[in-house]
């Protein structure tokens, strides 16, 4: 038979993010009990105004404008110039159906090769090759996964050269999805200067900004090192409604180009590229979206209440592991831990496991606990040791048994968070009890 498919499209997966979630609902299907740590979808209650606002306009069926409704694009500006303390035009705003293709188109239109932090979102090796680009790691740290040094760079940079790659992209994300880690203001700077010097467009995925540990409203971001002298005209950053806002059914996200010629080309170029592509997000969706990014008094403590209980849960799934025995760094942002299973490799090993992804197998058949492996996110199985046996464990399942509870109990646990009472979460307390009889399992072998 004719082979149909190009080169670049036959080497695409599913998404392990997405499988793993279908493999899950299908167990669940069949009355197995499981606990879901392997699916980073936001399920709180999405905040009364913006629904309000998105149900007022569910009648409005017309295309919006390709860089997306002006409205938005404003609030969108404003909401950032806000929280990094910049001047965002909504000129330099371009908006799509959720951030994920305009990562996509990002790869696509732009030149060069690409460095990738190890690891990384699952998604993001997909879509440089099926840009074909050539993607080179760049090595973190051993035990946070996430902090990069300019030695680091410098040799992914270097052995691109070598390679007869061409790097001219970069991208970070900060909060981190797999490690629930932040970048520090001098770690982010190390990284900028890297750029600038090499003459490197760095891409910074935000989509996680908001959901911030450490009491500041807002993770660091590249675009703050304007304000120290440094040039911003290589610098792209997108977001989106997915996270912060619950939202990723309605598939909102966003891009702010650099404020300059190169900029602008950007984004004429991205523009023409989503014309032709998916011609503009859902006009209820833009509508709500123009709310839910307003800086209004009730969206900037809905904001906090978020992160206060993302905060809470995560840190006492961490807690948890660290008590098993488990490698594992303290989550700075975002909804994810990040643990290795290092420590037990010996007792893996004695029943015949000795990858990332075996593991995830073992825990799902064996344990009914769903994590992804490190695999998925670019760890080596015989790389460094602070990568192997990783898994990423998502907390966003652990608050509602269904779509009733969020909407009923939802509103009262973000109260909750932001009043500071205390917080009772019988999942987390049923997914620490699968993941200590895991591991008791295993030191029984």
């Amino acid at each position: 038979m004719q082979n149909l498919i190009v080169p670049a499209a036959s080497q695409l997966q599913l998404s392990p993010t997405l499988e793993i979630n279908e493999a899950v609902e299908a167990v669940r299907a069949q009355g197995r009990k499981f606990v879901h740590l392997g699916f980073g979808e936001a399920t709180f209650p999405i905040q009364e105004k913006v629904l309000a606002v998105h149900a007022q306009y569910s009648r409005s069926t017309s295309y919006m404008p390709v860089a997306g409704l002006r409205a938005l694009r404003q609030s969108i500006a404003q909401f950032n110039s806000t929280r990094l303390g910049l001047d965002i035009s909504a000129d330099q705003v371009v908006v799509a159906p959720g951030s994920k293709v305009l990562l996509f188109a990002l790869f696509d239109v732009l030149q060069g090769d690409v460095l990738l932090p190890r690891p990384s979102w699952v998604s993001y090796e997909p879509q440089v090759k099926h840009a074909n680009k050539r993607l080179f790691w760049v090595e973190t740290d051993e035990e946070d996964r996430h902090t990069i040094t300019k030695q680091a760079l410098e040799d992914s940079y270097e052995a691109a050269i070598v390679a007869g790659g061409n790097p001219r992209i970069m991208l970070i994300n900060s909060p981190s999805n797999p490690t629930g880690q932040t970048f520090s203001a001098e770690n982010m700077k190390v990284v900028v200067d890297f750029c600038n010097v090499k003459q490197v467009l760095l891409i910074s995925d935000e989509i996680y900004s908001d959901i911030n540990f450490d009491g500041e409203s807002s993770s660091a971001s590249p675009l703050q090192q304007a304000d120290s002298g440094v040039p911003s005209a290589l610098i792209v950053m997108t977001g989106g409604l997915s996270k912060t806002y619950s939202a990723g059914g309605w598939r909102v996200g966003y891009a702010i180009c650099p404020k300059s010629e190169a900029g602008d080309q950007l984004l004429r170029v991205l523009l023409a590229y989503a014309s032709e592509c998916w011609s503009a997000a859902s006009s209820p969706s833009q509508h709500a979206a123009v709310e839910a990014f307003s800086t209004s008094e009730h969206m900037n403590q809905y904001r906090k209440s978020v992160s206060k209980l993302h905060a809470l849960c995560t840190t006492r799934l961490y807690e948890g592991l660290l008590a098993l025995g488990l490698r594992v760094a303290k989550p700075s942002g975002a909804f994810y831990v990040y643990p290795s299973f290092q420590p037990y490799a010996a007792q893996l090993a004695r029943i015949g496991i000795r990858t990332s992804s075996e593991l995830s197998k073992w825990l799902v058949n064996t344990c009914g606990i769903a994590a992804l492996p490190g695999s998925a996110f670019g760890e080596e199985d015989e790389g460094r040791i602070g990568g192997r046996f990783r898994l990423r464990m998502a907390t966003s399942y652990l608050y509602f048994a269904n779509q009733e509870e969020r909407y009923e109990k939802g509103y009262d646990l973000l109260e909750a968070a932001a009043q500071g009472r205390e917080i009772h979460l019988p999942m987390l307390d049923e997914a620490l009890s699968a993941l200590a009889a895991a591991v008791d399992r295993l030191k029984a072998v």
